[in-house]
């Protein structure tokens, strides 16, 4: 139902995480939460109704042809999905600054809500030929490639993700600016036009993700105890409550109602 697929391209992998590709039937529904993320997501659909609601998204098949592109922005509280039908998509996930790689406008422009279609025509133009038939991932590949340029307005954003995502650095964010070469101020305007968040909110969502990895993924079995020191958390009453902020769950019900989809590039409460 859900594939995910790791780019060729060397340029290309190091700024998309995976593309992903969801096949519906009719009469089939889909359900699940996702939690805060550092990636972006971007959405082709074909032949789809789309209705938002505040902390949810209903994707349905519909009769009318045609295609819709959907971005995600970010959010620091759980969101639910919605797929209803037979529906297909075909999904981007962005590592953090990589759609800017790839977008002229910066993020937070286009993606200034957790979930908005997406209506630059040069995407648009792109996404009608998608699903037309023939390798759509060599097509998205090509697309995407045609689409790449640097952007040296990124380098110390990009430096200051070093940083941030240390999870047991205690680095202050006006400690982050100086060493990226730019004044606090200057530094928060930057990273929220090209983030969509906050350097604080982006740390928060790296240390909830970085413990998701060191619980989930690592060979070792490790308690909560072990993953509130080493991801930074001041104690485990800290790290219990920002759980239940970034997913409604404390981290012991968490863990046990997640799943991972299609190998560990995914991790999803299923409904």
């Amino acid at each position: 139902m859900i594939k995910t697929i790791t780019p060729n391209s060397p340029i290309l992998k190091k700024y998309i995480e995976c593309f992903y590709i969801y096949e519906g039937k009719s009469n089939s529904k889909y359900t699940y939460v996702a939690f805060p993320h550092y990636n972006t997501g971007l959405s082709f659909f074909k032949n789809t109704t789309i209705k938002r609601h505040q902390r949810s998204l209903e994707i349905s098949e519909s009769t009318t042809t045609g295609l819709h592109i959907e971005i995600l922005g970010k959010y620091i509280s759980p969101v639910v999905i919605q797929l209803d039908g037979l529906i297909r998509e075909i999904s981007i996930i962005f590592k953090p600054l990589g759609i800017n790689r790839f977008i002229k406008d910066n993020y937070q422009s286009i993606a200034p809500n957790f979930t908005q279609e997406f209506t630059n025509s040069v995407w648009r133009h792109f996404g009608e030929d998608l699903f037309s038939g023939g390798d759509d991932l060599n097509k998205l590949e090509s697309f995407l490639l045609s689409q790449f340029s640097e952007n040296q307005d990124l380098i110390a954003i990009e430096e200051s993700l070093k940083l941030l995502e240390k999870g047991n650095d205690q680095t202050t964010i006006d400690t982050i600016a100086s060493k990226v070469g730019l004044n606090l101020k200057t530094f928060q305007r930057h990273f929220n036009k090209h983030m969509g968040c906050s350097p604080i909110e982006y740390r928060r969502i790296c240390r909830f993700r970085n413990s998701l990895n060191s619980k989930l993924n690592s060979f070792e079995l490790k308690n909560l105890t072990d993953i509130t020191y080493e991801e930074g958390y001041y104690d485990q009453s800290y790290f219990i409550k920002e759980f239940r902020k970034l997913t409604n769950h404390n981290p012991k019900d968490f863990f046990k109602a997640t799943s991972k989809v299609d190998g560990d590039k995914i991790v999803w409460e299923l409904k």
